[in-house]
């Protein structure tokens, strides 16, 4: 367990000053090039953290043919290591990207919402394969952070070999049905902690109010101090989905260290990455409004 709330990407501090959640907005592709695109829209509209969602870029296409391989047994590690090449190479053309603004490598399988057709071993294997080719790059060219989904059962091997390489871990859960009860969201958040997660982050679907109550009473008490209830030591970042759940994304009383929000593209248009999240310049407002 870290003994810092805070984590430092490339000179940006999360949370931001006074507590306040840095900003964080996903690149969704679809084509490399594009996601160049929205990250230099998202650079000039003052984005804390750029979020590479690798899972979405048609470049990255072996990540969707994983489970149509005629032979599983034959062919997996022959798919694992052609997407990871093709991660890499998506990753080589963010290089200025890179070194303008924190990024977060994030390869969401369709489990948990994303469109990376990946079993748990896929999944593994491929992060490792993944981490395993950056530990000849320049460490300034490494990604600032890595998304590990604990729900694939390999966060603890993957955030031993990210921290080799000075690569921090996002460990992430997604409930796109429901919002659970508040003794399974602390577990989540309690493993993530023990596995060597340096941020935790939930993102859940409300079916009502009170779920987005209870998501944030459950954040503010792991983000207290440690030793304070059941503070974890390490930032957490909690999302409610959907319109009910957008005060979520903007409310930094209850110790949410990162928001995600969204940046039009060249012709206006925005693409989230999950329901709910809000212009960068209306998360900007409100969170000055709002801060403690």
């Amino acid at each position: 367990m870290r003994a810092s709330s805070s984590l430092t990407w490339g000179g940006c501090t999360i949370p931001g000053n006074g507590g306040v959640p840095a900003v964080a907005v996903s690149l969704t592709g679809p084509t490399a090039a594009h996601a160049r695109a929205q990250a230099r829209h998202a650079i000039d509209a003052g984005a804390d953290v750029l979020e590479l969602r690798v899972d979405l870029l048609e470049e990255v296409d072996a990540l969707v043919a994983f489970t149509e391989a005629p032979s599983e047994a034959a062919t997996d590690s022959m798919v694992v290591a052609t997407a990871a090449a093709q991660v890499l190479e998506c990753l080589r053309r963010m290089t200025d990207v890179i070194d303008a603004t924190p990024l977060l490598l994030t390869c969401r399988t369709a489990a948990e919402g994303g469109r990376a057709r990946l079993d748990d071993s896929g999944y593994s294997a491929l992060l490792r394969s993944v981490l395993d080719e950056l530990a000849g790059w320049e460490p300034g060219r490494r990604p600032s952070a890595v998304d590990v989904e604990v729900q694939r059962g390999c966060l603890l091997q993957v955030s031993e070999q990210a921290h080799g390489l000075g690569i921090d871990v996002v460990a992430s859960f997604h409930d796109f049905k429901a919002t659970p009860v508040d003794d399974v969201l602390e577990d989540v958040l309690s493993r993530m902690a023990s596995e060597g997660a340096d941020l935790a982050k939930i993102a859940v679907w409300p079916t009502g109010a009170d779920d987005v109550a209870r998501l944030l009473g459950v954040c503010a008490r792991a983000a207290a101090a440690p030793g304070e209830g059941t503070g974890l030591g390490l930032p957490v970042a909690a999302m409610s989905m959907g319109a009910l759940g957008a005060v979520s994304r903007v409310a930094p009383v209850f110790g949410s260290a990162l928001t995600f929000a969204v940046v039009p593209d060249e012709q206006g248009e925005t693409q989230a990455s999950a329901p709910g999240q809000l212009p960068i310049q209306d998360v900007r407002r409100c969170l000055e409004l709002l801060r403690a």
